[in-house]
């Protein structure tokens, strides 16, 4: 099943000359716990977390701290039509909690997280439960 059924679309961004007390409001705004970092066209040059600003802050960044300061530049993406499960493998052999999604261009286009992951597997459980309950009892 292809991630765009599952994905957060739009992406939410911010540009790496922001403050982190701006990208900490957006994150809030939007009720998000990262922003993909995207240059003047929407190409993706990083990622921001919750968990980023707190560390930045746990060591002494101040909030108008460029986002670029602590950001995470090597960022993992996946394609708009890549599979969920093959995002799943992606986030699982990085240690990562959330991707973004790029379109063949490498704008920012979404992000998936391991939420929209659970979102997905509870729904394969019911559709499993489902066809299960339909097969009946077996005759005793």
């Amino acid at each position: 099943m292809k991630l765009q059924r599952f994905m957060q679309a739009p992406a939410q961004t911010c540009k790496r000359e922001e403050t982190l007390a701006v990208a900490a409001r957006r994150m809030e705004i939007h009720n998000v716990g990262s922003l993909v970092v995207a240059d003047d066209t929407q190409h993706i040059v990083g990622i921001i977390t919750d968990r980023d600003l707190a560390l930045a802050l746990a060591h002494g960044k101040g909030a108008d701290t460029p986002v670029g300061e602590v950001m995470t530049e090597d960022v993992v993406t996946v394609s708009e039509d890549t599979d969920i499960d093959d995002a799943a493998a992606a986030m699982d052999s990085r240690g990562v909690r959330r991707l973004p999604v790029a379109d063949v261009e490498g704008h920012a286009v979404g992000m998936i997280g391991l939420d929209d992951l659970y979102k997905y597997l509870s729904e394969e459980a019911i559709t499993l439960a489902g066809a299960v309950r339909a097969q009946g009892s077996p005759p005793a």
